[in-house]
């Protein structure tokens, strides 16, 4: 497989899982705290716990691609996801809303960048930081696409049917195009990249962190 089509593989579900997670409460805060009668402080209290539960996930998806590769572990996140979002779209309260972003926490540390980027250094080792690149540059749209359609779904279908309607695309998109990245590494020296490799890596997703928070930030600014 061409290193073009793992890029726009990886991109393509990086920018689901980005505007299915990390983009949502920027649309949908309002009206699920409004009709469950919860703050929205609190939800974002919430949404901050699916925050902290991924930074500690993390490193354990990473060893996880490590041994398996990407196409093993990443397709496992879309399931996950799809759970967390159904759940969260049959919250009745503060425990279920609670109890559904701690799910998409885990899924958000097994499937968003940290594991894209370990996928990418899994198949090409040194040679994943243009990939990696690509990567940004493809999810990096993930809030043009993702507000448009949340605003989209919610506005035909209500919050519940926008959510379990991002859970139906990780079921069948997502899990489909996470199946299609090549299973082994498409290089011999597997175990050869050295710690460059991983200062590359740490300041890449560092960066695409950042951008990711900045645009989430101003749009909640934008909602208040």
């Amino acid at each position: 497989m061409s290193t073009l089509r793992t890029i726009c593989l990886i991109g393509s579900t990086q920018t689901l899982s980005w505007a299915s997670s990390y983009y949502l409460p920027a649309v949908l805060a309002a009206p699920i705290t409004g009709e469950l009668g919860l703050s929205q402080p609190f939800f974002f209290l919430c949404f901050s716990a699916a925050l902290i539960i991924a930074a500690l996930v993390g490193p354990q998806a990473g060893r996880w691609i490590d041994r398996r590769g990407g196409r093993v572990v990443l397709p496992m996140t879309n399931l996950i996801f799809a759970v967390g979002l159904i759940m969260l779209a049959f919250a009745t309260g503060p425990l279920t809303l609670l109890a559904a972003w701690l799910v998409l926490g885990i899924a958000m540390g097994y499937g968003l960048y940290d594991a894209a980027f370990a996928a990418l250094v899994y198949l090409y080792g040194l040679k994943a930081r243009s990939p990696i690149t690509g990567i940004t540059l493809i999810a990096g749209f993930a809030s043009t696409v993702g507000w448009p359609l949340s605003s989209l779904m919610l506005n035909a279908y209500g919050w519940r049917g926008a959510l379990i309607a991002w859970a139906l695309l990780h079921l069948s998109l997502g899990l489909l195009l996470n199946r299609m990245i090549p299973v082994a590494p498409v290089r011999d020296d597997i175990q050869s990249y050295n710690t460059q490799a991983d200062i590359n890596l740490s300041t890449s997703n560092k960066q695409s962190q950042s951008d990711h928070q900045t645009k989430a930030e101003d749009k909640a600014q934008d909602q208040t």
